[in-house]
C-alpha cells in the first residue's frame, strides 16, 4: 500500500497489527508516517508513541521535530532536540543535522543570539559550509550588526557565488550600513541572476541620489514608478518629489 501511494490503507494495515501487537515498532512507526505523509496533525504524537519503545532512532526524531517546527511548537521540538543530544551520552557533541535544527528552531523564535551561537557550533564541524555561513550572516543582519554580517556573507558567497539569497542580504547589509556604491555594485551582480523589481529600483535610485548622481537617480525614480504602479504610496510621492528635484538640477547644468 505504501508503494502504491495509498498511505490510508497502509495506516489501517499497521493498525490491525498493533490491536494484537500494541508495541509492535515497524507498525507504531508505520502509522507515523502514514500520518506525516497525509498531513495529519496526529503525526507527531504517532512518532513519540514510536520513539517510545525505539527511542535511539535518530531519523525518527528528526522527522518528529521537523513536524513539531511546522506546527510552530518550537519549544517541544527544542526539548526533543535536548532529548536527543541526552540520548548519544554526556560526552557526545551534537551533531551537524542536529545544530542545523536547533539554529533553525532558535531562529523562528527570533532568539538571535542563541541561533549565533548554535551556528558558530556547527560552523566548527563544517567550516566551509556556504548554508551555515549565509544564515549567519542574515542573523547579523537581523541584529545590525553590519560588519559581521557583511564579513560571513561573503564568506558564503565565496563558496556559493550564484546564490541569490547570499547577494541580496549583501546588498540589504551594504545599503543599511550607509554604503551606497557596494550596494550599487551588489544590485548590479543580482541583475544579472533576475530582473530587478520595483524594490531594487527604489534602492538604486536613493543609492545614485546621495551619491550626488542626478541623472542615473531620476531615471532609477522613473523606473520605480513604472514598475510599482502606485501600490506604495509613500515611495511614490518620495520617487516624485525628487524626481522633481533632479529634473530641476540636470536642467540647471545643460
Amino acid at each position: 500500500y505504501i508503494r502504491m501511494q495509498r498511505p490510508a490503507d497502509a495506516e489501517s494495515k499497521f493498525r490491525s497489527i498493533l490491536e494484537a501487537q500494541p508495541n509492535n515498532a515497524q507498525a507504531l512507526l508505520g502509522v507515523a508516517e502514514c500520518l506525516a505523509a497525509t498531513k495529519k496533525p496526529d503525526a507527531a504524537d504517532a512518532y513519540r508513541s514510536y520513539l517510545s519503545v525505539q527511542p535511539t532512532d535518530s531519523s525518527a526524531r528528526a522527522r518528529l521535530v521537523h513536524l513539531l517546527v511546522e506546527q510552530q511548537q518550537y519549544d517541544v521540538a527544542l526539548a526533543e532536540l535536548n532529548r536527543a543530544d541526552a540520548g548519544d551520552g554526556a560526552n557526545v557533541a551534537p551533531n551537524l543535522d542536529s545544530l542545523r535544527m536547533r539554529a533553525d528552531i532558535q531562529i523562528a523564535q527570533k532568539k538571535w543570539d542563541d541561533a549565533i551561537g548554535t551556528l558558530n557550533k556547527a560552523l566548527a564541524l563544517s567550516r566551509r559550509d556556504a548554508q551555515l555561513h549565509g544564515g549567519l550572516g542574515r542573523i547579523y543582519l537581523q541584529k545590525r550588526d553590519f560588519p559581521d554580517a557583511l564579513k560571513e556573507l561573503k564568506v558564503a558567497l565565496q563558496l556559493d557565488g550564484e546564490n541569490l539569497a547570499y547577494w541580496k542580504d549583501l546588498s540589504s547589509a551594504y545599503y543599511l550600513s550607509g554604503d551606497c556604491a557596494s550596494t550599487l555594485a551588489a544590485l548590479d551582480e543580482i541583475a544579472k541572476m533576475e530582473t530587478p523589481g520595483a524594490g531594487p529600483w527604489f534602492i538604486r535610485a536613493l543609492c545614485y541620489d546621495k551619491l550626488n548622481q542626478p541623472k542615473p537617480a531620476l531615471e532609477a525614480y522613473q523606473k520605480f514608478l513604472s514598475l510599482d504602479q502606485g501600490q506604495n504610496a509613500d515611495q511614490v510621492w518620495q520617487a516624485q518629489e525628487r524626481s522633481k528635484v533632479l529634473r530641476k538640477v540636470l536642467e540647471h547644468k545643460r
